[in-house]
């Protein structure tokens, strides 16, 4: 006999088999080479303190782009002249 739950289909079931295999092997990995999930990250932080303020500002309110992208695309302005600023240095 099975411990299945009714309504479980056999691929419900061996779905679960192989997510608590993966679970298992993701435990037993270090830190480091573990696949960490959207969830359990940070989202990313871009560098973009090499342009002071003010210039920002300028760089945004000028956007040549039809709609803001945000500060996380690289098509956005401020991310340019952060990237040219750091080429520079």
């Amino acid at each position: 006999m099975t411990n299945a739950v009714p309504n479980q289909t056999s691929a419900d079931i061996l779905a679960a088999i192989i997510a608590a295999g993966v679970a298992r092997y993701q435990a037993s990995l270090p830190d480091y080479a573990r696949d960490f999930s959207a969830d359990d990250m940070e989202p990313p932080q871009f560098n973009v303190s090499a342009v002071d303020e003010a210039l920002q500002i300028q760089l945004c309110l000028s956007c040549p782009l039809a709609d803001c992208v945000g500060v996380e695309s690289s098509a956005c302005p401020i991310r340019i002249e952060a990237r040219r600023v750091w080429r520079k240095r």
